[in-house]
């Protein structure tokens, strides 16, 4: 049975009121992040943390990464915040450690839960360490991210300090959304989600497609 996991962050937000704590927020890119921050920042104290070594290559995680700075001192200027940016050093090699023996398997299937895993499981230790009331991750609000998983992950560590936040952030239109802050704000989008996998299909999606406007002409 599943659960309405944006039922479950609208009762916290009502249980929160007005308090604003602290919030570590694991954000993948500018573009997923958008919505998410937007509806988050009247009820936290945002602190954005990027740790992605899943992505591949090298310069597509700078150019997320830059991205995403980008976006947020424009939206600290247009929303009067000052929400932060951390930075979780790049390591791919470890990150493919755990992933390569499961390469065969397809996009959105237990490779995919486990590198939701291996970033959240990263947040939540940074959180824990330095004290956050709440911690919790953009990804659910993307149609292609398993929000169950997503919150079942977060629940495996959930403690009184800091709390997993609950949500589905795919939910109210959330996407749709993000699709258009990301336009407002003229965002580089990637066509791939990021690891060197989802690279690869998307390569070999692009090849095909060439191969196909080649034998219509």
């Amino acid at each position: 049975m599943k659960i309405n996991y944006d039922l479950k962050l609208q009762e916290e937000l009502q249980k929160i009121g007005d308090s604003k704590p602290t919030l570590l927020l694991h954000v993948c890119c500018g573009p997923c992040s958008s919505y998410v921050i937007k509806s988050l920042c009247e009820h936290f104290q945002i602190t954005i943390y990027y740790s992605n070594s899943n992505i591949y290559p090298f310069e597509e995680y700078q150019r997320r990464f830059q991205e995403l700075l980008s976006f947020i001192e424009k939206f600290n200027q247009d929303f009067h915040q000052d929400i932060q940016v951390i930075e979780d050093p790049y390591n791919h090699s470890e990150w493919i450690s755990h992933l390569y023996p499961l390469k065969e398997y397809p996009e959105g299937s237990i490779r995919c839960r486990l590198c939701y895993s291996l970033r959240m499981r990263r947040t939540f230790d940074y959180a824990n360490i330095h004290h956050y009331d709440y911690w919790t991750t953009v990804l659910s609000v993307s149609p292609h991210k398993n929000s169950q998983w997503i919150n079942e992950i977060g629940e495996q560590w959930q403690s009184d300090c800091p709390k997993f936040l609950y949500a589905d952030f795919k939910k109210n239109n959330g996407y749709l959304k993000s699709t258009q802050m990301t336009q407002e704000y003229g965002m580089y989008r990637q066509n791939y989600c990021g690891c060197m996998f989802s690279y690869e299909e998307m390569l070999e999606r692009e090849k095909n497609k060439r191969m196909q406007n080649e034998s219509f002409k």
